[in-house]
């Protein structure tokens, strides 16, 4: 039985107004059913979803392995954000309609929560041995340093190539100075970065456990096979897997960097499933808890040898007898340019990574890394409408040329 036919059994005459915006026709057309008595036709259906237009990208991304429908969803948020796209419910709901199901991934083991004070924790590990392709088909290999704060779970998602103890040590000290301070204690698993097995035996490095107790804060590892000790950030690294729905749409080192900031953005915005608020509004009750972090100079030492510098228009600082190119964003502005240990040079503003280099790969004098480059070459006039990207690799060529005579 049909809706009109229940209220003329019923003998109530419907509002007509609300019965039209229930099935997507005007308040005058429901009124004609009900004088002929005849039942309503519902429209709904006939309506056109604003996922249609892009619907063979929802199959294509669908398909590929670890891709979740929320992946996809935020990935057309940010590809089309113009194009004024329904929520997350309406896009499951379309997919459903459609039969679209996502490729199938392992399920993760069940574990119980556990809550922690505001200041107490931060949980960290790797995400890695990733491997995405841009558009232009070049491959790349990587890795992406996971945090989360125990009580507001605020991310940090970093990416890195390696996973040294170089990087390691950067990217907590990059995530402590995002936070603006640091928890009591930080607790990971047994990460080649931190501690080595001999004998059967755990021996921590020396220089990570130094690095803690300057920060002061402490380091503390799982124990062995028991990740769910820090189940936290083992929950955070899903919202990692987003980053899968941008293989093949995104272009250079730069771009995929970008698409993991825009991915921690959305993490920290969106509700928590635990907590019922976005992990931002949490954080601003957290942060009067973290401890100060102190003497910022005296962690970077820690971390190599720093230098102060100012960019010049060439985009270029030097550090390890070379000079390393930063984003043209850097110019005019002071960087922090952190020499590490093992060859690495990275380059920071305002607490912030804009640079990583590799000098322990390379002789050349000059080093400009191609995204760089790139941005340089935009806007000048000469190139017209020419291909500014071969133009760069073509003059990275010829600088690399030069600096093996």
């Amino acid at each position: 039985m049909g809706e009109l036919n229940m209220y003329r059994q019923l003998g109530i005459k419907p509002n007509f107004t609300q019965v039209g915006k229930k099935y997507g026709l005007h308040r005058q057309t429901v009124a004609k059913y009900w004088d002929r008595g005849e039942e309503i036709e519902d429209r709904r259906r006939d309506k056109g979803s604003g996922f249609d237009e892009f619907r063979d990208v929802i199959e294509r991304k669908a398909a590929m392995p670890g891709v979740t429908k929320k992946a996809i969803h935020e990935f057309l948020l940010d590809r089309h954000p113009d194009a004024g796209l329904p929520k997350y419910g309406a896009f499951t709901k379309y997919c459903r309609e459609r039969g679209i199901e996502c490729a199938s991934g392992s399920e993760p083991e069940a574990h119980p929560r556990f809550e922690t004070p505001e200041g107490r924790q931060l949980q960290f590990d790797w995400k890695e041995d990733l491997e995405m392709v841009d558009v232009n088909g070049e491959v790349f290999e990587f890795n992406v340093f996971s945090a989360v704060l125990g009580f507001s779970r605020s991310h940090r998602f970093i990416y890195s190539r390696t996973r040294t103890e170089d990087d390691l040590l950067a990217c907590l000290l990059a995530t402590f100075t995002r936070f603006g301070g640091m928890p009591e204690e930080a607790v990971t698993d047994n990460m080649g970065a931190l501690v080595t097995f001999s004998g059967g035996k755990r021996v921590k490095s020396e220089r990570a456990w130094r690095f803690a107790r300057e920060a002061g804060f402490e380091l503390k590892l799982c124990r062995v096979s028991t990740p769910q000790t820090k189940g936290k950030d083992e929950s955070s690294n899903r919202f990692v897997n987003r980053l899968l729905a941008y293989n093949h749409d995104f272009e250079g080192e730069q771009g995929l960097i970008d698409a993991i900031a825009r991915i921690e953005a959305r993490s920290n915005a969106e509700p928590n499933e635990t907590t019922g608020l976005p992990p931002a509004v949490l954080f601003m009750k957290e942060k009067e808890h973290l401890r100060p972090i102190g003497n910022l100079r005296a962690l970077q030492e820690m971390v190599g040898n720093v230098s102060v510098q100012k960019v010049p228009a060439t985009m270029l600082v030097r550090a390890a007898g070379c000079q390393w190119s930063v984003p043209r964003a850097c110019i005019g502005k002071k960087v922090n340019v952190i020499a590490m240990p093992s060859g690495q040079v990275r380059v920071t503003l305002d607490g912030e990574e804009v640079a990583v280099h590799d000098a322990a790969s390379t002789s050349n004098p000059i080093n400009y890394a191609e995204d760089h480059y790139v941005e340089a070459l935009s806007g000048k006039a000469w190139f017209g409408d020419s291909d500014i990207r071969e133009a760069a690799r073509a003059n990275l060529e010829l600088l690399d040329k030069l600096g093996g005579e």
